[in-house]
């Protein structure tokens, strides 16, 4: 069972936890974490700064992927150790091998079980036929659900890169605003206030929509990755435990649902304050014109 055990760890320590696979050209980040270089750099396609850790969320400002021979060396060696197989169990009641399973009952029989009143009339089969036929029912799960997974992570990707991109246009037009306000007289200090105050308040709101989808993704990913988990090991595990609650994961596997989020909308046309500032320092120079009337006008236009 330590034996067991110990090789379970390894496998848990050289699989990436993105694509939950062994390494491959395993990279090491800033944070201390390791993934496949692929993988990582699936994960920050399109991002310039603020580089965030997918397992831990830390972030770096710069792109720093450093080799992990050590580890890569390590993967090597887990991928070639035997899978541990439990002792073969035998039937509590007559001690015989466990050579059969039965269909009505879910549960492996030995051959003096098969002829008893319980399972006299049950439909049987050989206990490898049934192991057999169970892999083969998690392996077509397990492909929709790896799909379903990289779906995920991907939209989840697009959004944080959406933020990103937000965060850095929303500075850009947040310097050209302080920029022109500067120039203009002192009675545009206020409405200055004001509209700074709005696209703050407009950035925040859309930051957030992005926050909560990506917040729901990674719930949804983590559900994926546990279920995913849970059928691999079962498909490893010795036919007792692989045929154990077998309908009722394959249930699982099917009636999971993963609603889509809403995807934030960051486009210019569509953010009202974003929109309207290019139309504002066009009338720049008409504004200075109607300084006494430049509170009313707006007001009344419902731009403030």
């Amino acid at each position: 069972m330590a034996a067991a055990s110990t090789a379970e760890s390894l496998q848990e320590e050289t699989s990436c936890s993105i694509c939950l696979d062994y390494f491959t050209d395993p990279v090491i980040i800033d944070c201390g974490h390791n993934f496949c270089r692929s993988c990582i750099n699936q994960s920050w396609e399109g991002i310039e700064i603020n580089f965030s850790c997918p397992q831990c969320r830390e972030t770096s400002q710069q792109r720093n992927l450093r080799p992990n021979r050590q580890l890569a060396n390590i993967t090597e060696i887990a991928k070639k150790m035997p899978k541990s197989n439990q002792a073969e169990k035998l039937c509590e009641k007559h001690e015989e091998k466990l050579k059969l399973f039965c269909t009505e009952d879910q549960k492996l029989i030995c051959v003096v079980c098969k002829e008893g009143k319980d399972h006299r009339s049950h439909s049987v089969i050989p206990t490898e036929e049934a192991v057999q036929e169970y892999k083969e029912k998690y392996e077509i799960q397990l492909d929709p659900l790896r799909k379903k997974l990289q779906e995920i992570l991907e939209f989840k990707s697009s959004e944080e890169k959406k933020a990103e991109k937000l965060k850095c246009e929303t500075k850009t037009k947040r310097e050209k605003i302080q920029s022109e306000f500067e120039e203009l007289h002192q009675f545009l200090n206020e409405e200055q206030r004001i509209l700074l105050s709005r696209l703050e308040e407009e950035e925040k709101e859309i930051l957030q929509k992005v926050r909560d989808n990506v917040t729901q993704l990674e719930d949804q990913s983590s559900s994926l990755k546990k279920l995913i988990s849970e059928i691999e090991e079962k498909s490893q595990q010795s036919a007792t435990e692989l045929l154990k609650d077998a309908k009722v994961i394959l249930s699982r596997c099917q009636t999971m649902e993963f609603p889509r989020p809403e995807a934030v909308c960051t486009e210019e046309e569509k953010c009202s304050l974003l929109s309207f500032l290019r139309q504002y320092f066009i009338l720049k120079d008409l504004i200075t014109k109607y300084k006494g009337k430049l509170s009313a006008e707006w007001g009344a236009s419902g731009i403030l």
